[in-house]
């Protein structure tokens, strides 16, 4: 649904998105951001493979992400996205999450019921329910080109790209895109290859395995009673299936985290991000199962 320029749409945490302490994920988090961007893109009218038989592909360059609050299993959302106005070949897109009214359950049981109950899954996609959500849990912002995959270089901007997309001007404030310098030296190397379930539409690895693989090569015990609050990503070139990449990682400062991945065929940098944690009990409610009352 279209509101105030902005694609909105209700959200509900499913199984799979959560962490084994009953939280959303952030690559969930960064996966339902590409969800959003695709759906309301093909809302216009235009989708992807349209795009495809014409040579031209949609290409992520940057993203930054801050999470307020990490939902837990079966609250309710009210996700948004917009696109800003394109500025020369360069394309901008953000992001908010929100609790939706009354998404932020005090229990499970409570979700359940919720969950089960008929009326509510007339009313979660009515305008005003959108309309009236509750707190901000993320906010995100990306760059991105539309790439002719001929020349492989940036395609010209025009209605035949954008259809009937509208624009808002509203955007993340402070500190997004920044640039992200490397370390002098990396505290852990991991060797991998991309399998075949890594390649994209695109025949590229799919932008969210750097992610997880960012994320998955990390020191433990650093990672140990934190949850990630920031992150930013910078894709630099598309890796293929087969080829050994190496992921790497160093602490750089209190809570801030730098990750590189290379192919270590020539050395050259296809990914690399900036994360910053946060005590977990700052960033996420324990879990309910009950409600308090239910017990007596």
């Amino acid at each position: 649904m279209i509101l105030d320029d902005k694609y909105t749409m209700p959200y509900t945490v499913p199984t799979t998105a959560i962490d084994g302490q009953y939280r959303c994920t952030p690559l969930t988090v960064a996966a339902l951001s590409q969800d959003l961007a695709a759906n309301h893109y093909s809302s216009t009218g235009i989708f992807m493979p349209q795009l495809q038989e014409r040579g031209l592909m949609w290409i992520i360059s940057k993203q930054h992400f801050e999470i307020h609050e990490y939902p837990l299993w079966l609250d309710c959302l009210t996700l948004q996205t917009w696109a800003q106005p394109p500025k020369g070949l360069f394309c901008f897109r953000d992001f908010a999450y929100y609790y939706a009214e009354g998404g932020k359950k005090d229990s499970l049981s409570a979700a359940f019921k919720d969950f089960d109950a008929a009326e509510r899954k007339g009313i979660e996609w009515t305008a005003d329910s959108l309309r009236r959500h509750g707190a901000l849990c993320v906010r995100g912002s990306t760059c991105w080109v539309v790439l002719n995959t001929k020349t492989n270089q940036p395609a010209v901007l025009d209605d035949t790209v954008f259809g009937s997309l509208t624009f808002c001007d509203e955007h993340l404030e402070g500190r997004v895109f920044a640039k992200i310098p490397l370390p002098e030296h990396w505290e852990r190397e991991e060797l991998f290859h991309p399998s075949l379930l890594d390649i994209d539409m695109n025949g590229h690895v799919n932008n969210l395995n750097y992610i997880r693989w960012s994320l998955s090569f990390m020191d433990a015990d650093f990672c140990r009673g934190k949850l990630l609050r920031v992150l930013d990503t910078n894709f630099l070139i598309s890796a293929q299936y087969g080829e050994e990449l190496c992921c790497r990682c160093s602490h750089i400062e209190d809570n801030v985290c730098v990750h590189s991945i290379v192919r270590t065929a020539d050395g050259s940098e296809v990914f690399r991000a900036r994360s910053e944690w946060a005590d977990e009990r700052k960033m996420a409610r324990p879990l309910q199962v009950e409600h308090e009352t239910s017990r007596l």
